[in-house]
């Protein structure tokens, strides 16, 4: 018996220290979108840091094609979807929609922006990253619905770990029984002939 339960509480320590990633990240997500603003005080990159209008006017804007080499760097193997012009930031630009994200440049200073549904970088006219935005309330979800970010993975991912908490849980309850069951049993034989003693009388 205590052979068994030696390897019973090795594998239930195991089981805790492999699923209690996914526990604190789930539990994390679930804050999070209960309270986004209380978590987001402790998570890095919420907001901006840097300001856009930290960079100087060019003397000439940017031309559209200047703006289109510049978005060419970005998902270079990922289709060009839609070119148009917008407001961004208070800025005249141009937006390159690519199936991975968008990439936004602004023609009056040459600072830009590459954007997918995670985060939001931030880049100065040489092509610096100074400054990233991640999009907590996007990332958090994904994973909170699926158990990663991406919902295959996710789902192999939420199986294997449900597996383990149910085994986790099963271990836990067994360990508590094992040192007790003989006590227990007394304790149950006990209450069995009290009880017949007390409807013999």
């Amino acid at each position: 018996m205590g052979k068994i339960f030696r390897h019973l509480k090795t594998l239930h320590s195991w089981m805790g220290l492999i699923a209690l990633p996914w526990v604190i990240l789930f539990g994390l997500s679930g804050l999070y979108l209960n309270h986004p603003q209380l978590v987001s005080q402790i998570l890095p990159d919420s907001a901006y840091g840097a300001e856009a209008e930290m960079f100087a006017s060019l003397d000439v804007p940017l031309t559209p094609e200047t703006a289109a080499n510049i978005a060419r760097q970005y998902w270079p193997e990922s289709p060009m979807n839609a070119i148009r012009q917008i407001k961004y930031h208070g800025f005249d630009a141009v937006e390159f929609t690519r199936g991975a994200g968008r990439i936004i440049v602004a023609k009056e200073t040459g600072h830009y922006y590459t954007k997918t549904n995670f985060q939001n970088v931030l880049y100065s006219p040489q092509g610096e990253a100074v400054d990233r935005k991640i999009y907590w309330n996007y990332l958090l979800g994904v994973f909170h619905r699926n158990g990663w970010f991406s919902q295959t993975i996710g789902t192999i991912l939420a199986d294997i770990t449900a597996i383990i908490l149910i085994a986790f849980g099963l271990s836990g309850i067994t360990l508590w029984y094992l040192p007790r069951h003989k006590r227990i049993k007394k304790d149950l034989v006990e209450r069995f002939f009290r009880s017949e003693k007390r409807q013999r009388l």
